[in-house]
């Protein structure tokens, strides 16, 4: 058989096929680096259940090893905000091949687990979570062999871990924290409530490694060098210098990995030096060469999932064929006289602008009494205000070249609609459900939970609809600059208008977030959560252009398919919490 006829003859099946080989490249070896990294020390990953001592269900992993006899040590890991157990896997599978016991949980709120997280604003916010590290704590007491405990956490969790280490200092023989500083909770909670945070006594925390990445957003080399002094009670101290000692249980150190807030529980450095701290604490000295098998995980990662997007790519060519069959559709083109594309973004950019300075604020206010995702009003504000100014901006481009009216705007969408609703809505869903699925099915064992909650699925389905007529209005006004694009290629048109969109919907937060960056725990917080932003905003103009462009060039259809992706993404990232102000 000729290969290369075969493989040109039918684009859509090749590119499934390659896909398909990519995903199969990266899959095999995700698998064994997850489940069997290093078959001398294997381990079992056993999802349990715990209660809290004020009854919250709290879902956790259990790396148990095998390998391993008689009394051993426990780890306890606590996630970040908006993150869950899964993010913090690779630390969890290093320590576990240790011959440690890892006990992996996702806080209240978040993930699998019930319960709804408190405010930042309420001062007692840490001493509530701090509830759902000792019901892990108390879990590996209850095996019986476990002779020492030690506990990680990372930004949130870490925050929660030393004020758990000074509170419970007989209990805890070690602890870690990842991006995190002393005054991380009297900087956000103590800034937001106006109220006074109880200080942690650091001289009470045994054995303590400060981990933060050298492009921190929140927590500067300065700001940890100043936490290492608060410990040590030295007025010289250095980074990657070990002050005190295990056995007098007072041993200190500072590092810097080389990432910033977010990917600073998959930074190769801060994994090894964070195995390290854990053996020496407990066992005294390295029982063994370290071998990270954590590099492999990623890169199988990465590989995995850009076969599966790929994949999903060429399965939405395919819903397209069935759908829409042999049914033409307009183009879309030129549907804003005499006004370039360049012309259009410079106008959106100056509308979004106007629009989040003005209502930004004022609506995150308004919708912090009643959300109950933690943090989700000001995604929520945002959403609305970038789409009132976008439309305004829609507007000053066109009221001079066609003698615009605000009223006369409906009729302009309309345009961007064609007849086929129902097809479109139907393209929509359906591409929605293929790249949610397929990403489920890839991450929620890997990297993060992705799988929805049955609370979860209901609030996806309020969302969709709060979400749906803001989605609509941003559509409206990006494919109109698109419908300005005079590339015949789809190819080019594609590429062209996705780095348009994302240098619009970046266009503020780019800036904002570079005069935040590093500026201490309460603006640095907004440098992070910006950070968050950006990285969703390109995921989004990636995935929606492409829906858009084969969907009948229908904004239902890219708007129905945003509106579930957003939603979907925004329940796996914010978790359920109190309302800010209640």
């Amino acid at each position: 058989m000729d290969v290369r006829k075969f493989l040109s003859s039918n684009k859509k099946r090749t590119g499934l096929l390659l896909s398909a080989i990519v995903i199969v490249t990266g899959l095999i070896p995700l698998i064994i680096f997850n489940f069997c990294p290093d078959p001398t020390h294997s381990y079992t990953i056993t999802p349990v259940i715990l209660l809290t001592e004020d009854d919250v269900p709290i879902m956790t992993y259990v790396y148990n090893p095998l390998t391993a006899t008689g009394n051993r040590p426990g780890v306890v890991i606590g996630h970040g905000f908006t993150e869950n157990a899964h993010h913090m896997q690779l630390i969890a599978i290093e320590l576990v091949k240790r011959g440690f016991v890892v006990v992996n949980i996702e806080f209240r709120g978040h993930g699998s687990s019930g319960g709804f997280l408190p405010s930042f604003m309420d001062p007692n916010m840490v001493q509530t979570i701090e509830n759902d590290i000792m019901a892990a704590v108390q879990y590996l007491q209850s095996l019986g062999n476990i002779d020492k405990i030690g506990l990680l956490g990372h930004s949130m969790g870490a925050m929660t871990v030393l004020t758990t280490a000074d509170d419970y200092t007989n209990l805890i023989n070690a602890t870690v924290v990842l991006g995190m500083s002393r005054d991380f909770s009297s900087g956000i909670r103590g800034a937001l409530a106006g109220a006074e945070t109880a200080e942690v006594n650091l001289s009470r925390v045994s054995n303590l490694l400060i981990a933060n990445g050298l492009f921190e957003q929140m927590f500067s080399v300065d700001i940890s060098l100043n936490f290492l002094r608060q410990y040590t009670n030295l007025t010289q101290v250095s980074l990657w210098q070990q002050y005190g000692s295990f056995a007098a249980g007072n041993a200190c150190k500072a590092i810097a990995g080389g990432t910033e807030h977010l990917f600073e529980p998959l930074d190769l450095l801060i994994i090894h030096e964070t195995v390290i701290w854990f053996e020496l604490a407990f066992n005294g000295t390295i029982s063994s060469p370290i071998i990270l098998t954590s590099t492999l995980n990623i890169l199988s990662f990465a590989i995995t999932l850009m076969g599966v997007i790929a994949f999903c790519f060429v399965l939405i060519l395919y819903l397209r064929d069935q759908i829409w069959k042999n049914q033409d559709w307009n183009d879309q083109k030129n549907l804003v006289q005499d006004a370039s594309a360049l012309k259009m973004v410079v106008y959106y950019i100056l509308g979004t602008t106007i629009g989040f300075a003005g209502l930004f604020l004022p609506l995150s206010i308004l919708l912090s009494t009643v959300l109950t995702i933690s943090m989700g009003q000001f995604l929520y504000a945002q959403l609305i205000a970038v789409a009132l100014g976008g439309i305004l901006g829609y507007y000053l481009v066109n009221r001079k070249n066609e003698s615009l009216g605000f009223s006369e705007i409906p009729t302009k969408m309309k345009e961007l609609c064609t007849e086929n609703y129902g097809r479109a809505m139907l393209f929509g869903v359906g591409a929605a459900l293929i790249f949610t699925f397929s990403i489920t099915a890839i991450t929620t064992w890997s990297t993060i939970t992705t799988v929805p909650t049955t609370r979860e699925i209901g609030t996806i389905f309020g969302l969709v609809i709060m979400m749906f007529p803001w989605l609509f209005i941003k559509e409206f006004c990006l494919r109109s600059i698109q419908g300005q694009l005079k590339y015949k290629n789809r190819f080019k048109e594609y590429f062209s208008m996705v780095g348009i969109g994302i240098l619009v919907d970046n266009a503020l937060i780019i800036p904002l977030t570079i005069l935040t960056w590093a500026k201490g725990p309460l603006i640095g917080f907004l440098a992070l959560t910006l950070t968050v932003v950006m990285i969703f905003s390109i995921i989004q103009q990636i995935l929606v252009t492409w829906i858009y462009m084969y969907s009948g060039r229908n904004i239902l259809g890219s708007t129905m398919f945003l509106s579930i992706f957003y939603a979907w993404m925004m329940i796996n990232f914010f978790p359920f919490g109190l309302p800010m102000i209640s």
